[in-house]
Protein backbone atom coordinates (compact mmCIF):
# COMPACT_ATOMS: atom_id res chain seq x y z
CA UNK A 1 0.00 0.00 0.00
CA UNK A 2 1.37 3.50 -1.11
CA UNK A 3 2.16 6.08 2.01
CA UNK A 4 -0.83 8.10 2.50
CA UNK A 5 -3.59 6.35 0.49
CA UNK A 6 -6.23 8.63 0.34
CA UNK A 7 -9.97 7.14 -0.89
CA UNK A 8 -12.95 8.89 -1.17
CA UNK A 9 -16.55 7.51 -0.66
CA UNK A 10 -19.34 7.75 -1.99
CA UNK A 11 -22.45 6.60 -0.57
CA UNK A 12 -26.21 7.25 -0.95
CA UNK A 13 -26.61 5.42 2.92
CA UNK A 14 -24.70 6.79 5.96
CA UNK A 15 -25.26 6.62 9.62
CA UNK A 16 -26.85 9.65 10.48
CA UNK A 17 -26.74 9.17 14.25
CA UNK A 18 -26.90 5.95 16.81
CA UNK A 19 -31.16 6.23 16.65
CA UNK A 20 -30.87 6.09 12.93
CA UNK A 21 -28.37 3.30 12.64
CA UNK A 22 -28.50 2.88 7.83
CA UNK A 23 -25.23 1.92 5.93
CA UNK A 24 -23.23 0.68 8.67
CA UNK A 25 -21.69 -1.85 6.70
CA UNK A 26 -20.20 1.52 4.65
CA UNK A 27 -19.03 2.90 8.02
CA UNK A 28 -17.65 -0.41 9.26
CA UNK A 29 -15.28 -0.82 5.93
CA UNK A 30 -14.36 2.92 6.55
CA UNK A 31 -13.11 2.64 9.90
CA UNK A 32 -11.17 -0.66 9.35
CA UNK A 33 -9.37 1.07 6.45
CA UNK A 34 -8.71 3.58 8.69
CA UNK A 35 -6.69 1.61 11.25
CA UNK A 36 -5.11 -0.05 8.38
CA UNK A 37 -3.82 3.73 7.84
CA UNK A 38 -6.00 4.86 5.13
CA UNK A 39 -7.05 8.52 4.81
CA UNK A 40 -11.03 8.41 4.14
CA UNK A 41 -13.31 11.01 3.26
CA UNK A 42 -17.07 10.31 2.96
CA UNK A 43 -19.23 11.80 1.16
CA UNK A 44 -23.15 11.25 1.64
CA UNK A 45 -26.41 12.84 2.02
CA UNK A 46 -27.40 15.26 4.56
CA UNK A 47 -30.20 14.60 6.60
CA UNK A 48 -32.11 16.91 9.33
CA UNK A 49 -30.90 15.47 11.74
CA UNK A 50 -26.97 15.09 11.10
CA UNK A 51 -24.46 17.63 10.92
CA UNK A 52 -23.31 18.60 7.37
CA UNK A 53 -19.27 17.94 8.70
CA UNK A 54 -17.98 15.85 11.52
CA UNK A 55 -14.93 13.63 12.46
CA UNK A 56 -15.84 10.10 13.25
CA UNK A 57 -13.23 7.57 14.25
CA UNK A 58 -11.08 9.22 12.14
CA UNK A 59 -13.23 9.45 9.59
CA UNK A 60 -13.90 12.55 7.57
CA UNK A 61 -17.38 13.06 6.59
CA UNK A 62 -19.05 15.46 4.25
CA UNK A 63 -22.95 15.44 4.16
CA UNK A 64 -24.53 17.57 1.20
CA UNK A 65 -27.64 19.02 1.69
CA UNK A 66 -29.98 19.29 -1.93
CA UNK A 67 -33.16 20.79 -1.04
CA UNK A 68 -34.18 23.12 1.33
CA UNK A 69 -35.88 23.06 3.86
CA UNK A 70 -33.51 20.71 4.69
CA UNK A 71 -36.80 18.80 6.75
CA UNK A 72 -38.34 18.05 3.71
CA UNK A 73 -34.97 16.39 1.65
CA UNK A 74 -37.24 12.82 1.10
CA UNK A 75 -34.73 11.04 -1.88
CA UNK A 76 -32.49 9.41 0.65
CA UNK A 77 -33.11 7.21 4.12
CA UNK A 78 -35.96 6.36 5.78
CA UNK A 79 -37.17 3.18 3.88
CA UNK A 80 -34.21 3.53 1.06
CA UNK A 81 -34.27 5.17 -1.90
CA UNK A 82 -36.06 2.94 -4.27
CA UNK A 83 -39.13 2.74 -2.24
CA UNK A 84 -38.79 6.24 -1.40
CA UNK A 85 -38.88 7.14 -5.20
CA UNK A 86 -41.59 4.95 -5.88
CA UNK A 87 -44.12 6.09 -3.10
CA UNK A 88 -42.82 10.02 -2.82
CA UNK A 89 -43.45 12.58 -6.12
CA UNK A 90 -41.51 14.88 -3.55
CA UNK A 91 -38.59 12.89 -3.62
CA UNK A 92 -38.94 12.48 -7.68
CA UNK A 93 -38.65 15.75 -7.91
CA UNK A 94 -35.94 16.21 -5.49
CA UNK A 95 -33.85 14.00 -7.00
CA UNK A 96 -32.13 16.17 -10.19
CA UNK A 97 -30.97 18.06 -7.07
CA UNK A 98 -29.79 15.72 -5.41
CA UNK A 99 -27.81 13.95 -8.26
CA UNK A 100 -26.21 17.75 -8.92
CA UNK A 101 -25.52 18.28 -5.57
CA UNK A 102 -24.10 15.08 -4.87
CA UNK A 103 -21.75 15.78 -8.01
CA UNK A 104 -20.40 19.23 -6.68
CA UNK A 105 -19.70 17.90 -3.62
CA UNK A 106 -17.54 15.40 -5.17
CA UNK A 107 -15.91 17.74 -7.40
CA UNK A 108 -14.89 20.39 -4.49
CA UNK A 109 -13.17 16.92 -2.38
CA UNK A 110 -12.15 14.89 -5.66
CA UNK A 111 -8.64 16.93 -6.05
CA UNK A 112 -6.22 15.39 -3.08
CA UNK A 113 -7.08 11.75 -3.20
CA UNK A 114 -6.03 8.25 -4.90
CA UNK A 115 -9.23 6.25 -5.12
CA UNK A 116 -13.17 6.70 -5.69
CA UNK A 117 -14.72 3.69 -3.68
CA UNK A 118 -18.01 4.30 -4.46
CA UNK A 119 -21.52 2.54 -2.82
CA UNK A 120 -24.68 2.37 -4.72
CA UNK A 121 -24.98 3.05 -8.40
CA UNK A 122 -26.42 6.51 -7.68
CA UNK A 123 -22.92 7.24 -6.37
CA UNK A 124 -21.35 4.95 -8.82
CA UNK A 125 -22.78 7.28 -11.86
CA UNK A 126 -21.07 10.44 -9.46
CA UNK A 127 -18.25 8.86 -9.22
CA UNK A 128 -17.36 7.59 -12.66
CA UNK A 129 -18.16 11.62 -14.08
CA UNK A 130 -16.11 12.54 -11.44
CA UNK A 131 -13.06 10.14 -12.13
CA UNK A 132 -13.26 11.14 -15.99
CA UNK A 133 -12.96 14.64 -15.44
CA UNK A 134 -10.14 14.22 -13.11
CA UNK A 135 -8.19 11.47 -13.87
CA UNK A 136 -9.26 9.01 -11.04
CA UNK A 137 -9.16 5.52 -10.39
CA UNK A 138 -12.92 4.38 -9.39
CA UNK A 139 -14.23 1.31 -7.70
CA UNK A 140 -17.83 0.44 -7.57
CA UNK A 141 -19.33 -1.54 -4.41
CA UNK A 142 -22.63 -3.55 -5.75
CA UNK A 143 -24.91 -4.13 -3.00
CA UNK A 144 -27.26 -6.32 -4.80
CA UNK A 145 -30.58 -4.24 -5.16
CA UNK A 146 -29.50 -1.63 -8.45
CA UNK A 147 -28.43 -5.06 -10.26
CA UNK A 148 -31.50 -6.91 -8.82
CA UNK A 149 -34.27 -4.51 -9.63
CA UNK A 150 -32.82 -2.37 -12.47
CA UNK A 151 -31.67 -4.98 -14.45
CA UNK A 152 -30.26 -4.13 -17.51
CA UNK A 153 -30.97 -0.15 -17.38
CA UNK A 154 -28.64 1.56 -19.72
CA UNK A 155 -27.36 4.05 -16.76
CA UNK A 156 -26.21 1.07 -14.76
CA UNK A 157 -24.78 -0.38 -17.63
CA UNK A 158 -22.59 2.87 -18.42
CA UNK A 159 -21.54 2.81 -14.55
CA UNK A 160 -20.63 -1.04 -14.66
CA UNK A 161 -18.94 -0.39 -18.22
CA UNK A 162 -16.40 2.28 -17.00
CA UNK A 163 -15.87 1.59 -13.23
CA UNK A 164 -11.54 0.52 -12.99
CA UNK A 165 -13.52 -2.55 -10.60
CA UNK A 166 -16.68 -3.60 -9.20
CA UNK A 167 -17.07 -5.53 -5.85
CA UNK A 168 -20.43 -8.15 -4.94
CA UNK A 169 -21.02 -8.37 -1.86
CA UNK A 170 -21.65 -12.10 -2.77
CA UNK A 171 -21.59 -14.57 -5.48
CA UNK A 172 -25.30 -13.74 -6.11
CA UNK A 173 -24.79 -10.67 -6.39
CA UNK A 174 -21.85 -11.04 -9.17
CA UNK A 175 -23.86 -13.37 -10.78
CA UNK A 176 -26.35 -10.89 -11.73
CA UNK A 177 -24.15 -8.04 -12.02
CA UNK A 178 -22.36 -9.62 -14.83
CA UNK A 179 -25.51 -10.57 -16.36
CA UNK A 180 -26.10 -6.30 -16.92
CA UNK A 181 -22.75 -6.03 -17.86
CA UNK A 182 -19.83 -9.17 -18.13
CA UNK A 183 -16.75 -7.89 -16.70
CA UNK A 184 -13.06 -9.51 -16.09
CA UNK A 185 -12.94 -6.50 -13.39
CA UNK A 186 -14.81 -8.12 -10.76
CA UNK A 187 -14.29 -9.53 -7.27
CA UNK A 188 -16.55 -10.90 -4.59
CA UNK A 189 -15.70 -9.10 -0.95
CA UNK A 190 -18.56 -9.66 1.51
CA UNK A 191 -19.25 -6.96 4.19
CA UNK A 192 -17.65 -8.17 7.40
CA UNK A 193 -18.18 -8.11 10.84
CA UNK A 194 -15.86 -6.09 13.58
CA UNK A 195 -15.11 -9.57 15.85
CA UNK A 196 -13.96 -7.19 18.98
CA UNK A 197 -17.68 -5.27 18.91
CA UNK A 198 -20.00 -8.25 18.03
CA UNK A 199 -19.44 -10.96 20.72
CA UNK A 200 -21.73 -12.96 22.96
CA UNK A 201 -22.41 -9.54 25.86
CA UNK A 202 -24.89 -8.69 28.23
CA UNK A 203 -24.12 -5.00 28.35
CA UNK A 204 -27.88 -4.25 28.90
CA UNK A 205 -28.72 -5.35 32.03
CA UNK A 206 -32.18 -6.47 32.90
CA UNK A 207 -32.73 -6.80 29.05
CA UNK A 208 -35.04 -9.41 28.90
CA UNK A 209 -37.07 -8.15 31.90
CA UNK A 210 -37.38 -4.65 30.11
CA UNK A 211 -38.64 -6.77 26.64
CA UNK A 212 -41.45 -8.55 28.62
CA UNK A 213 -39.90 -11.88 28.22
CA UNK A 214 -39.62 -14.23 30.61
CA UNK A 215 -36.75 -16.15 31.77
CA UNK A 216 -38.14 -19.48 30.50
CA UNK A 217 -39.21 -18.06 26.94
CA UNK A 218 -37.50 -18.54 23.58
CA UNK A 219 -36.56 -15.26 22.43
CA UNK A 220 -36.34 -14.44 18.59
CA UNK A 221 -34.67 -11.25 17.27
CA UNK A 222 -35.62 -9.74 13.62
CA UNK A 223 -33.86 -6.84 12.64
CA UNK A 224 -34.42 -5.00 9.23
CA UNK A 225 -36.79 -2.57 7.27
CA UNK A 226 -40.42 -2.88 7.15
CA UNK A 227 -40.10 -3.11 3.19
CA UNK A 228 -41.63 -6.25 0.89
CA UNK A 229 -38.50 -7.70 0.62
CA UNK A 230 -38.21 -8.28 4.25
CA UNK A 231 -40.90 -10.69 4.50
CA UNK A 232 -41.84 -9.91 7.91
CA UNK A 233 -45.35 -10.87 7.30
CA UNK A 234 -44.80 -14.62 6.80
CA UNK A 235 -42.67 -14.34 10.16
CA UNK A 236 -46.15 -13.18 11.86
CA UNK A 237 -48.05 -15.68 9.90
CA UNK A 238 -45.66 -18.71 11.27
CA UNK A 239 -46.38 -17.17 14.40
CA UNK A 240 -49.78 -17.90 14.48
CA UNK A 241 -49.11 -21.36 13.81
CA UNK A 242 -46.75 -21.64 16.63
CA UNK A 243 -49.13 -20.35 19.01
CA UNK A 244 -52.30 -21.21 18.21
CA UNK A 245 -52.13 -24.34 16.10
CA UNK A 246 -48.99 -25.82 18.00
CA UNK A 247 -50.31 -24.53 21.16
CA UNK A 248 -46.68 -23.29 22.22
CA UNK A 249 -47.24 -20.18 24.61
CA UNK A 250 -43.34 -20.19 26.07
CA UNK A 251 -42.55 -17.92 22.88
CA UNK A 252 -41.92 -14.29 22.10
CA UNK A 253 -40.76 -12.40 19.00
CA UNK A 254 -39.56 -8.56 18.75
CA UNK A 255 -38.86 -6.80 15.63
CA UNK A 256 -36.37 -3.92 15.60
CA UNK A 257 -37.33 -1.46 12.30
CA UNK A 258 -39.43 1.43 10.25
CA UNK A 259 -40.93 1.33 7.18
CA UNK A 260 -43.25 1.99 5.35
CA UNK A 261 -45.21 -1.69 6.45
CA UNK A 262 -45.18 -1.08 9.80
CA UNK A 263 -49.17 -0.64 9.79
CA UNK A 264 -49.81 -3.43 7.95
CA UNK A 265 -47.99 -5.79 10.69
CA UNK A 266 -49.67 -4.11 13.52
CA UNK A 267 -53.27 -5.26 11.85
CA UNK A 268 -51.89 -8.63 10.92
CA UNK A 269 -50.80 -8.87 14.63
CA UNK A 270 -54.35 -7.80 15.79
CA UNK A 271 -55.97 -10.09 13.58
CA UNK A 272 -54.07 -13.12 15.17
CA UNK A 273 -54.66 -11.94 18.31
CA UNK A 274 -50.73 -12.52 18.68
CA UNK A 275 -50.39 -8.96 21.12
CA UNK A 276 -49.10 -10.91 24.17
CA UNK A 277 -46.22 -12.71 21.91
CA UNK A 278 -45.10 -9.85 18.98
CA UNK A 279 -43.86 -6.26 20.06
CA UNK A 280 -42.30 -4.03 17.97
CA UNK A 281 -38.63 -2.21 18.96
CA UNK A 282 -38.02 0.53 16.36
CA UNK A 283 -34.55 1.09 15.61
CA UNK A 284 -32.17 -0.10 18.63
CA UNK A 285 -29.06 2.22 19.34
CA UNK A 286 -26.28 0.79 17.68
CA UNK A 287 -23.75 0.44 20.51
CA UNK A 288 -26.93 -1.73 22.33
CA UNK A 289 -27.21 -4.39 18.91
CA UNK A 290 -24.87 -6.61 20.05
CA UNK A 291 -26.58 -7.05 23.61
CA UNK A 292 -29.50 -7.77 21.55
CA UNK A 293 -28.30 -10.36 19.43
CA UNK A 294 -26.30 -12.31 22.25
CA UNK A 295 -29.56 -12.76 24.19
CA UNK A 296 -32.03 -13.49 21.38
CA UNK A 297 -31.95 -17.17 21.70
CA UNK A 298 -32.59 -17.29 17.38
CA UNK A 299 -32.59 -14.35 14.62
CA UNK A 300 -34.84 -14.69 12.00
CA UNK A 301 -34.96 -12.58 8.81
CA UNK A 302 -37.61 -14.04 6.39
CA UNK A 303 -36.64 -12.45 3.33
CA UNK A 304 -38.24 -12.98 0.09
CA UNK A 305 -37.78 -12.33 -3.74
CA UNK A 306 -40.02 -8.99 -3.99
CA UNK A 307 -42.15 -8.00 -7.48
CA UNK A 308 -39.72 -5.77 -8.20
CA UNK A 309 -37.01 -8.73 -8.05
CA UNK A 310 -35.15 -7.55 -5.21
CA UNK A 311 -33.94 -9.42 -2.80
CA UNK A 312 -30.94 -9.73 0.24
CA UNK A 313 -27.14 -9.17 -1.68
CA UNK A 314 -25.80 -10.52 1.28
CA UNK A 315 -27.35 -10.16 4.79
CA UNK A 316 -24.87 -8.76 7.63
CA UNK A 317 -28.05 -8.95 10.18
CA UNK A 318 -27.33 -12.62 10.09
CA UNK A 319 -22.97 -12.32 10.15
CA UNK A 320 -23.77 -10.41 13.20
CA UNK A 321 -26.20 -12.53 15.04
CA UNK A 322 -23.34 -15.33 14.07
CA UNK A 323 -20.90 -13.69 15.53
CA UNK A 324 -22.99 -13.37 19.19
CA UNK A 325 -22.90 -17.12 18.81
CA UNK A 326 -27.00 -16.77 18.13
CA UNK A 327 -27.86 -19.59 15.67
CA UNK A 328 -29.76 -18.00 13.03
CA UNK A 329 -32.84 -19.00 10.43
CA UNK A 330 -33.04 -17.33 6.63
CA UNK A 331 -34.77 -17.86 3.41
CA UNK A 332 -33.24 -19.79 0.36
CA UNK A 333 -33.29 -16.07 -1.63
CA UNK A 334 -29.77 -13.79 -2.91
CA UNK A 335 -26.63 -13.67 -1.09
CA UNK A 336 -28.13 -15.64 2.22
CA UNK A 337 -26.77 -18.42 0.81
CA UNK A 338 -23.14 -17.54 1.11
CA UNK A 339 -23.99 -16.49 4.79
CA UNK A 340 -26.08 -19.84 6.34
CA UNK A 341 -24.64 -22.99 5.85
CA UNK A 342 -27.70 -25.03 6.22
CA UNK A 343 -27.88 -27.40 9.80
CA UNK A 344 -24.01 -25.96 10.80
CA UNK A 345 -24.78 -21.86 11.78
CA UNK A 346 -28.54 -21.99 11.35
CA UNK A 347 -30.88 -22.85 8.72
CA UNK A 348 -32.83 -21.78 5.48
CA UNK A 349 -35.98 -21.88 4.65
CA UNK A 350 -38.24 -21.87 1.46
CA UNK A 351 -39.41 -17.96 0.85
CA UNK A 352 -43.16 -17.43 1.77
CA UNK A 353 -43.84 -20.68 3.24
CA UNK A 354 -44.70 -19.76 6.99
CA UNK A 355 -44.82 -22.92 7.97
CA UNK A 356 -41.17 -23.88 7.18
CA UNK A 357 -40.32 -21.26 8.90
CA UNK A 358 -42.45 -22.13 12.09
CA UNK A 359 -41.20 -25.75 11.91
CA UNK A 360 -37.46 -24.56 12.03
CA UNK A 361 -38.33 -22.29 14.68
CA UNK A 362 -39.91 -25.06 16.84
CA UNK A 363 -36.83 -27.37 16.24
CA UNK A 364 -34.24 -25.15 17.53
CA UNK A 365 -36.53 -23.68 20.24
CA UNK A 366 -36.80 -27.51 21.63
CA UNK A 367 -33.12 -28.95 21.07
CA UNK A 368 -31.09 -26.09 22.93
CA UNK A 369 -28.41 -27.91 22.51
CA UNK A 370 -28.62 -27.98 18.49
CA UNK A 371 -29.06 -24.38 18.80
CA UNK A 372 -25.71 -23.46 20.71
CA UNK A 373 -23.34 -25.83 19.41
CA UNK A 374 -24.93 -23.39 15.79
CA UNK A 375 -24.28 -20.64 17.34
CA UNK A 376 -20.80 -21.58 17.86
CA UNK A 377 -20.44 -22.51 14.44
CA UNK A 378 -21.63 -18.73 13.51
CA UNK A 379 -18.58 -17.18 15.50
CA UNK A 380 -16.00 -20.01 14.37
CA UNK A 381 -17.10 -18.99 10.32
CA UNK A 382 -17.35 -15.47 11.00
CA UNK A 383 -14.02 -15.42 12.65
CA UNK A 384 -12.62 -17.37 9.91
CA UNK A 385 -14.54 -15.93 6.93
CA UNK A 386 -16.03 -12.50 7.01
CA UNK A 387 -13.48 -11.04 9.84
CA UNK A 388 -13.46 -7.16 9.22
CA UNK A 389 -9.36 -7.57 9.91
CA UNK A 390 -9.51 -10.09 7.14
CA UNK A 391 -11.50 -8.05 4.65
CA UNK A 392 -9.96 -4.47 4.55
CA UNK A 393 -6.67 -5.74 3.59
CA UNK A 394 -8.42 -7.43 0.44
CA UNK A 395 -10.46 -4.20 -0.46
CA UNK A 396 -6.68 -2.46 0.40
CA UNK A 397 -5.56 -5.09 -2.23
CA UNK A 398 -7.98 -3.89 -5.20
CA UNK A 399 -6.48 -0.16 -3.95
CA UNK A 400 -3.29 -1.31 -4.86
CA UNK A 401 -3.82 -3.24 -8.16
CA UNK A 402 -5.81 0.19 -9.61
CA UNK A 403 -2.84 2.20 -8.71
CA UNK A 404 0.37 0.08 -9.61
CA UNK A 405 -0.90 -2.67 -12.73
Amino acid sequence: MPKDLSILVLTTSFPVKSSIAVGIHVIEKCRHLVKNGVNVKVIAPHHAESKTNEIIDGISVKRFRYFFPTRWQQVAYGAGIPTNLMNSRLARFQLPFFMLAFLLTTLINIRHIDIIHCHWSMAGLVGVIAAKLFNKKVVLMVHGAEVFVLGKNPVLKFVLKHVDCSISNSTFTEKKTHAVYPSNRSIVISPGVDVNRFYPQTRITNLRYNLDIGAADTFILAIGKFIPRKGFEYLIEAFNHIVHQRKIANIKLRIAGRGPLRSKYENMIDQYLLGDYIGFLEYIKDEDIPSYYSEADIFVLPSIIDERGDTEGLGVVFLEANACKTPVIGSRVGGILDVIQDSKNGYLVEQKNPLDLAEKIIRLSDKKELAIKMGENGRKIVEQKFNWEILAHKIIDVYDSLLYK
